[in-house]
């Protein structure tokens, strides 16, 4: 399933029946994906629940017929799919502050939605990218296994490394946080020497009880941008080349043009596991930033 051709085919279903009474289940059936992932994905891109974002269309779509004072109020409701003059009007409220009427008779500004495009969406492949949030995180502790992985060592090993971590060795691990989140934490410190280091593992309460062979760290506190992206594969699927065009993506459209630079020499990914199937996976790279 091409993500990016799904997202386009959603909003543009949206506009196409902007008229129409819309519900979530119809939408995601039109878009042959479970309502919960599609809502899932929309809000994380926009913000905004799907039905949210109709309703804000709808109501946005409005203005236009509000303005020609031929038109009753009553009749726009109907027109966009409002059973009832009332619920037209108590959302209009809700959402800008004023009733219909008063956008007739008074000169107001709104901020209003216009609709979406696929062109909203930084993409790459079959992942959709968004915008990012950022994040104080206090101090915390990881527990997993160090790998030191040359430039030349492909773009699979990392995980591979990943995967026997998470598989056969995270139950060794007798305080995690969380054993359905997964930490992917890359150290480039030593990258001038063509090597990064790249320690799949579990957040741990504390680092006192280290099993034999694994490693522990402590991860300062640090303010982070975070990037997500929601992708329709396993996270099995996912390689270092693959990653590392989204960083370079992410890099180029945001960090380097941002007004912060990098505050350590480590980022991490976080995969919920729980939110993860055959064809679907979300990924959050963490990445400490400060202020230039």
């Amino acid at each position: 399933m091409d993500l990016r051709a799904t997202m386009a085919d959603c909003f543009q279903y949206i506009e196409v029946n902007l008229y129409q009474k819309l519900n979530l289940d119809a939408i995601a059936a039109h878009c042959s994906i479970s309502k919960y992932y599609l809502d899932r994905i929309f809000k994380s891109l926009t913000g905004e629940s799907v039905m949210e974002y109709v309703q804000f269309r709808k109501l946005s779509a409005s203005i236009s017929d509000l303005k020609n004072k031929n038109r009753r109020v009553i009749d726009i409701a109907m027109k966009y799919g409002f059973d009832y003059e009332q619920s037209y009007i108590r959302a209009f409220r809700k959402k800008f502050g004023i009733t219909p009427l008063k956008v007739r008779s008074e000169a107001q500004s709104l901020h209003i939605q216009e609709k979406l495009t696929i062109d909203d969406i930084m993409s790459v492949n079959n992942s959709v990218i968004y915008k990012p949030s950022f994040m104080f995180k206090q101090q915390f502790y990881l527990v997993g296994q160090k790998h030191k992985i040359l430039s030349k060592s492909g773009d699979k090993i990392a995980n591979l490394y990943g995967r026997e971590f998470f598989y056969k060795q995270r139950q060794r691990i007798s305080n995690p946080v969380n054993p359905e989140i997964y930490f992917g934490y890359t150290d480039w410190s030593d990258h001038t020497h063509g090597a990064i280091y790249y320690m799949p593992g579990l957040q741990v309460q504390d680092l006192n009880h280290i099993p034999a062979g694994m490693d522990g760290i402590s991860i300062p506190a640090h303010k982070y941008v975070i990037f997500r992206f929601v992708g329709f594969f396993h996270p099995d699927e996912l390689n270092g080349r693959q990653v590392g065009r989204l960083l370079v993506h992410l890099y180029s459209k945001w960090i380097f043009k941002s007004g912060y630079k990098f505050a350590d020499q480590f980022r991490f990914e976080y995969i919920n596991n729980v939110l993860c199937k055959d064809n679907y996976c979300e990924l959050d790279i963490y990445q400490p930033i400060l202020e230039v």
